[in-house]
């Protein structure tokens, strides 16, 4: 008998291409954000201005041409698989770099335009806190 594959163990890196959006915030300070994401929220954008909601303990993602971007922008570098943001000044003056990369679902606001994600509600973690 030949070896069988099990492909659901429930720790995949992120979720497979064509899935729901979805924001990583890492360990190592930059956010991750997959092809979905990129893709909704990021069309033709090159740079994302970064915002905390205290309040509400929300981020918000503000894309933007990098025509268009300032000294306040972060660069969204493309990895193939989706992109990332390297805003570790950002997520460290806000104490929001967490142990474990935790996996959070964006929603749109239309009125800021800008990608929410809302803290309170990850959706997952990938790997440990070492």
């Amino acid at each position: 008998m030949g070896f069988e594959k099990f492909d659901d163990s429930g720790r995949g890196r992120g979720r497979p291409a064509g899935a729901d959006p979805m924001v990583s915030l890492r360990k190592s300070g930059s956010i991750g954000l997959n092809a979905a994401t990129l893709e909704t929220y990021f069309d033709g954008t090159e740079g994302a201005v970064m915002y905390y909601n205290d309040e509400d303990n929300q981020i918000g993602i503000e894309p933007v041409p990098d025509s268009e971007a300032d000294d306040a922008a972060y660069t969204v570098s493309s990895t193939g698989s989706g992109a990332t943001i390297a805003p570790r000044a950002f997520l460290e003056d806000y104490d929001l770099i967490p142990d474990v990369t935790t996996q959070y679902d964006p929603e749109w606001d239309d009125d800021r335009n800008l990608v929410v994600v809302d803290l309170e509600h990850p959706t997952g973690t990938y790997g440990d806190s070492d």
